[in-house]
């Protein structure tokens, strides 16, 4: 007796589950796909007056082997200038230089350039310095502050940005 074994005939797929599985698994791609296509290209670029991309007509000339400095500041605890209520506010910030030699300059004119922040921001009100505008002018501000202090002009670029860590208003 010989036994042969015939094999069990396989049972047909199921093919509405395997529609469904390759449905979502496409619909997942997709969703995706297109996420990190938004994600990943970002703003069109914004035109100045003269129709070239406002960033590279702001964007400063560095050299890429040179490294930015930032020279961190100590805390800014300031009464506002409101007449109808007592306000003060908070504040910490980096100065970024172009270099480390920069850098050193601010450390050295620290005092005075403290005393220039010092003073604007005592002259500012608490709605002056609500909302992003209002910071920005405040960054600019002591930027020409710590210009003044290094005798340099209000285009010199060695004096980069200010970064704010910091700020708070009650």
């Amino acid at each position: 007796m010989s036994a042969t074994l015939e094999a069990a005939p396989a049972k047909p797929a199921n093919k509405k589950k395997l529609i469904l599985i390759a449905g979502i698994s496409l619909a997942v791609l997709a969703g995706g796909g297109g996420g990190a296509f938004f994600i990943f290209k970002g703003k069109p670029a914004e035109l100045g007056k003269d129709g070239t991309p406002a960033a590279a007509a702001t964007e400063k000339k560095r050299d890429p082997k040179v490294k930015p400095t930032f020279v961190p500041f100590e805390s800014f605890t300031v009464n506002l200038n409101d007449k109808e209520s007592e306000r003060y506010a908070q504040i910490i910030f980096s100065l970024e230089t172009i270099d480390a030699a920069t850098g050193d300059q601010v450390k050295a004119q620290m005092p005075a350039i403290r005393g220039r922040v010092l003073m604007t921001l005592s002259s500012k009100t608490a709605t002056e310095l609500l909302g992003r505008e209002g910071k920005e002018k405040l960054a600019l501000d002591i930027l020409g502050d710590a210009r003044k202090s290094l005798d340099l002009s209000d285009t010199d670029k060695t004096l980069v940005e200010v970064h704010f860590s910091q700020f708070v208003m009650q």
